[in-house]
This record gives C-alpha cells, structure tokens and sequence, in this order.
C-alpha cells in the first residue's frame, strides 16, 4: 500500500499540510491570525485531522490512479473560539488538469462560513446514512460537491452521484445551523448550491461543463480555434439558465472559477469570436463587466 506523506510546515499563524492519497490530493491550511492567543498544539491537531479525513478516505466508486487525484484545498481562517467551538471563513478551491499542458484549470472556487466543534485528538467520524458531527458533515459536503464537479467536466452528467451523496449530507444536517434554506446570505448557500447543481431547470450547466473542459480546453494543445469555439457553446448552454434564472447559484460557481481563464483564453481569440464572447459574458456575469471591457483590448 502507497505510503501516505504529508510535509508540515510551520508558518506564522498557520499550518500547512498537503498529501497524495485515495480519491483527493487535498492541501489544507488552518490560519489562526484573527485569534489572540491560539493554541498552537489544538490548531495543529485540527489540520492533520481535516487532512487525513479529505485525503484517507476513499470518497469515489472508481479506482483513482495516482495522477487522476484531484487537487483542492481548503483554507480554514478560523475567526473565534470559546472552549471547542469555532468560527471560520472556509475557502475552498479545486482544479483538474487540460490535456497536452501542464496547465490546470480552476473547476471549484467558493468561500463559505463555517461553525462547528473540535477538542484535541478528537476523532473525525462519519456515516453516510446518518449526522455524526457538523465538521465531518461540512468536509465531507465539499469533498462530494468537487468530486461532482470534476466527473461533470469528463463526461455529461458523470458527476450525478457525488452531488446526490452532497445532497443527502445536506439532508441529513438540515437541523444544524447553515444548512437551511434561508442560512448563508441571499440564496448562495450550501442548500441552494446543491439544490441547484441537482434542478432540473439548470440541468444544462452539466452539458455546460463537458463542452467547456473536454471539447474545449482538452482539444487546444492541437486545435485552439476549435477548443475557443466549444468553450463559447459552453457559455451557450449557461444562456439556458440565465434565460430561467439570472441569479442562480450555478451561474455563480462557473463564474466564479472561470472568469479570469474565460478572460486569457478568449483576450487571444479572433476579433469575431472575442466579440461573440464578450456579448455573452457581460450578460452571463455583468459582475466582472470591467475585466470583459479590458479582454477586448488585448491581442
């Protein structure tokens, strides 16, 4: 069996942690710098915790070869402690590589709050039938929602059951503070993000995602105009939803990560494609309607 190593380095008001192992190659990071006095030894046996908990388990139904582990990383910015509670501005990020580069592409980006318990060498269970804790709820959410998301850019609907696992996690906490309906701000939440990823209304932002990443970014080492052209029927798609619902959270979460690849990848395009792009972002995502201004500047 593949030993599992992980490097610790100690950094000033974090600690950093970053193994290969099962389904998920996760970094993890915990930042105590908005806590007064933190207790180094609790702090550091919190990450290794969340460390083996995202990268020993074994999350997929498939076998994972050692360079299809998918990167992510969860940096935990604790905010306040009383005795074993905690507060956390949770940021979580995922990435899967382009064919032919050395390039990886941004697939999950979000920043969540979290609130949950943990006291030293406390153990991180979980059942999937049944709420153990509000960490392992929270980690083990995320780690099915980026599974999910990463199956969705190889094959159309491949990431259904990785979001039906989220989904039952969510199902199962909905007791717990953050996982309503009406928790978090506006509707991006994790019941709105789950719930959306699995609406059949936004359905198109799987379609989305396989045309995006497979024949778009997988196919430029060979044929760039032909990729450039797959990613905008990607963009197409995402029309589908916006046409529904201009705020949905889906629309949210492909902007989030893909706006500024959105932006080098076509900023090189011809004039009539860069063109056709720009229409569709700043309609798509009006948010970032300066930086789509500046693309049609670039060459």
């Amino acid at each position: 069996m593949r030993a599992k190593l992980f490097i610790l380095y100690v950094l000033i008001g974090s600690f950093f942690y970053k193994a290969s192992a099962q389904d998920l190659n996760a970094t993890v990071r915990v930042l105590t710098n908005d806590l007064s006095n933190p207790d180094k030894a609790l702090v550091a046996d919190l990450q290794l915790a969340v460390f083996n908990f995202l990268n020993n388990k074994k999350w997929s139904d498939d076998k994972i070869q050692i360079n299809e582990k998918i990167d992510c990383t969860f940096i935990i910015n604790l905010k306040s402690q009383q005795s074993d509670n905690f507060t956390a501005t949770v940021e979580i990020q995922s990435s899967r590589p382009v064919y032919g580069s050395t390039y990886n592409s941004v697939i999950f980006r979000h920043l969540d709050n979290w609130d949950f318990k943990y006291s030293l060498y406390l153990p991180l269970d979980f059942q999937e039938s049944a709420y153990t804790s509000q960490l392992t709820s929270l980690l083990a959410f995320y780690a099915n929602v980026i599974l999910g998301m990463d199956y969705d850019s190889y094959s159309e609907d491949g990431g259904l059951n990785y979001y039906r696992k989220a989904k039952n996690i969510k199902d199962l906490a909905m007791n717990e503070f953050g996982w309503g309906i009406r928790d978090g701000k506006n509707s991006f939440n994790r019941w709105f993000l789950i719930e959306n990823l699995m609406d059949e209304r936004y359905k198109t932002i799987h379609t989305a995602f396989y045309l995006y990443h497979v024949k778009g970014m997988d196919v430029m080492y060979k044929d760039i105009d032909k990729g450039r052209a797959s990613m905008l029927d990607g963009l197409t798609e995402l029309k589908k939803i916006y046409n529904i619902y201009p705020n949905s959270f889906t629309l949210f979460l492909f902007f989030e990560a893909k706006s500024k690849e959105l932006i080098k990848v076509f900023g090189k395009a011809s004039p009539t494609l860069k063109n056709r792009a720009y229409e569709l972002l700043i309609q798509l995502n009006p948010y970032n309607r300066n930086k789509y201004d500046e693309m049609l500047k670039t060459n």
